[in-house]
């Protein structure tokens, strides 16, 4: 057996499978999300918002196993974060997001009728609250990014921000 294949989901760690199956929800076995489900995001981005924009890069590393974004806002407000994202069969893709201003969260993904999504559930003030990044327009060059909100269980959805994503010029 390969160290690859030592444990269920791939990974070479029985304590750290264990953690993730008590901390995170699994996927469900019908809704498709394979692990080429992100190969539309890797590359080099230009970034734009309502009042601002950045950059972004993405690729796959530790053999092919895991993607890696590199995110930069620019002027006017300036901060970086990074992602680490990993496909298993027995939880689907999950996201790892870190930044400079001391965010963190741990993110589930999978396919979504736009495109692709990754989710988090939150207790605010004693509320439910869901939270999602939405892949969307997927074009081979372009896309838009949402990070939305929900306070009834997904209901509704209040846009908090739009990013517009261009493939850069000079990757």
């Amino acid at each position: 057996m390969s160290a690859a294949s030592a444990f269920p989901g791939g990974g070479k760690d029985p304590e750290a499978l264990l953690a993730t199956m008590r901390d995170t929800p699994k996927v469900s076995t019908i809704v498709p999300s394979g692990r080429t489900s992100l190969d539309f995001w890797l590359g080099e981005w230009s970034c734009t918002w309502n009042g601002g924009g950045g950059r972004n890069s993405i690729a796959r590393e530790l053999e092919e196993a895991v993607v890696v974004e590199r995110f930069e806002s620019l002027d006017p407000e300036r901060w970086s974060g990074m992602s680490v994202n990993v496909f298993d069969e027995l939880h689907g893709w999950r996201q790892t997001w870190v930044d400079s201003t001391g965010n963190y969260w741990a993110l589930q993904g999978r396919s979504h009728p736009e495109g692709f999504a990754f989710a988090v559930d939150e207790v605010e003030n004693g509320r439910d609250i869901t939270k999602r990044m939405v892949f969307s327009d997927i074009q081979a060059d372009s896309f838009r990014w949402r990070w939305e909100r929900s306070e009834d269980a997904g209901a509704t959805w209040s846009e908090l921000w739009i990013i517009d994503y261009r493939r850069a010029q000079d990757a």
